[in-house]
C-alpha cells in the first residue's frame, strides 16, 4: 500500500478501480485525522470546562509555530500521495505523469491568480476550484488506460478491428 502512494515515482502505473480505490482511502484517513484533532479539541475543551465561546478564541491563542510544524509535514505527505497517485494514473492512460500533472497544477495557479485579479472572493472561488478538482478526477476515472499511447501490439479502443 505504501509502494501505491510513495513508491514508483517514475514507472508506476494504476488502472482506474486501483487508482479509485486509493484515492477514496487516501481521503477517509484524511478525513479521520481531522475528526480526531476535532475530538481532541471538542475532548479539550470539555476538560477545561471552558465557555463554548470563548474557548475556540482561547486555543487559537495557544496555537503556535510547533502545532504548525506538527500539521504542516502531514499536509505535505498527504499531498505528496496523492500528486503520485494522479501522475501514475496519467501515466497509465499514456502521458507524461509528472509532466502531465505540472502544467494541470500551473494552469489551476492560473485560474486562481485570474479569478483574484478580476475581484472574485474568495470564498466564491472556492467552489469553482472544486468542481474543477472533480471534473479531473472524473476524466481520470473515465479514460482507459493507454488511451494517448496504445501498446502496438493492442488495438486501439475506438478502433473497429
Amino acid at each position: 500500500m505504501f509502494r501505491a502512494y510513495f513508491g514508483d515515482l517514475r514507472t508506476g502505473r494504476l488502472a482506474r478501480l486501483p487508482f479509485l480505490g486509493f484515492l477514496l482511502l487516501l481521503s477517509v484517513l484524511f478525513v479521520l485525522y481531522g475528526l480526531g484533532i476535532a475530538f481532541g479539541v471538542g475532548l479539550a475543551e470539555h476538560l477545561i470546562r471552558a465557555d463554548i465561546l470563548a474557548a475556540p478564541a482561547d486555543l487559537l491563542q495557544q496555537i503556535d509555530l510547533t502545532t504548525l510544524a506538527l500539521l504542516g509535514p502531514l499536509v505535505l505527505v498527504v499531498g505528496f500521495a496523492k500528486a503520485n497517485l494522479l501522475a501514475k494514473r496519467i501515466r497509465d492512460m499514456g502521458l507524461p505523469g509528472w509532466r502531465t500533472l505540472l502544467v494541470i497544477a500551473i494552469a489551476a495557479a492560473g485560474l486562481g491568480y485570474a479569478m483574484h485579479a478580476s475581484g472574485v472572493p474568495l470564498r466564491e472561488s472556492f467552489p469553482i476550484h472544486g468542481i474543477i478538482s472533480g471534473l479531473l478526477a472524473l476524466g481520470l476515472l473515465l479514460i482507459p488506460s493507454g488511451l494517448f499511447h496504445p501498446r502496438p501490439d493492442a488495438a486501439h479502443p475506438f478502433q473497429p478491428c
